[in-house]
């Protein structure tokens, strides 16, 4: 029976997306939604006309013309005072809460020389202190609802740079040495520690908390308005990532948490085929 046609793995469930607007976080809320789960999309980006193509009306208006359920937050999340009332809006909506994926990010990449204490700001408090923030005021809902799970996006930026002597011509090194991914990096390195932190502090408690990156880079709106990619880049479907969140977003905690997963190893190891938006399989040979 093909998911999306009575085997809903998330039916009755409700989630958490941010960064929901487009990218990887519209794509989950999207195959969420086909799986069964009501979503709540939250970004800045509330109509379309912005900057980057993607808003949460469009997106909210795909999930509800294939009979799916959600509602719109429209939120900065790099302001504490304006994700304190994410999840509180969430459970007055939709009743509850069961899955949070903390996607919203947050990325310049400059010089580390030349890095402000307004980037570094802006760096933490969205890719680390929001997610921790609504880690925190998921948490008591998810334990109410006898279950939970957490997801935070990293990065590939996030593993460390091989140190000297170093090949010039390795693409690694072309990539530190010209991308300047540091404070990036260095914020989404934090994300994945407090992760692994969440998931052994909470071991016990039926709340699964994992990290999930890309192994290269997802040929998202965002991604591509940075730039720099080649053809000696591995550029991932966002299929891919979509499949291993919604595997990391239902098996149980004592199965799967505490993992620093990269897309591709994590559907390789569990055997899994990743399906489209719709929840439908799509060949492996897709994959680039």
């Amino acid at each position: 029976m093909e998911i999306g046609a009575g085997c809903r793995l998330l039916e009755g469930k409700i989630a958490i997306v941010t960064g929901a607007s487009r990218g990887i976080g519209a794509a989950i809320a999207r195959r969420f939604a086909v799986e069964g789960a009501a979503v709540a999309l939250v970004a800045r980006t509330i109509a379309p006309g912005g900057q980057l193509a993607g808003s949460l009306e469009e997106v909210a208006g795909v999930i509800r013309a294939t009979g799916g359920t959600c509602c719109m937050i429209q939120a900065n999340l790099a302001d504490p005072a304006d994700r304190s009332r994410i999840v509180a809006e969430c459970i007055a909506t939709l009743g509850g809460l069961d899955i949070l994926v903390n996607n919203a990010a947050w990325s310049r990449f400059v010089p580390i020389w030349e890095v402000s204490p307004r980037h570094v700001e802006l760096a933490m408090q969205m890719n680390l202190y929001a997610p921790l923030d609504l880690s925190q005021a998921a948490l008591p809902h998810m334990e109410a609802r006898g279950a939970g799970w957490i997801l935070n996006i990293s990065s590939a930026t996030a593993d460390l740079p091989p140190p000297a002597p170093w090949d010039l011509n390795d693409r690694k090194v072309q990539f530190n040495l010209h991308g300047h991914p540091t404070l990036y990096g260095t914020s989404k390195a934090a994300l994945d520690r407090m992760t692994a932190g969440w998931a052994i502090e909470l071991a016990g408690r039926n709340i699964a908390v994992n990290a999930l990156a890309p192994v290269g880079a997802v040929a998202s709106e965002g991604a591509l308005s940075v730039g720099g990619w080649d053809e000696r880049d591995h550029i991932e479907p966002v299929e891919t990532m979509v499949e291993a969140a919604f595997q990391l977003c239902h098996r149980p905690a004592h199965e799967l948490s505490g993992r620093i997963a990269r897309s591709l190893p994590l559907l390789e190891e569990l055997g899994v085929r990743y399906r489209g938006l719709d929840g439908q399989e799509i060949a492996r040979a897709d994959v680039t």
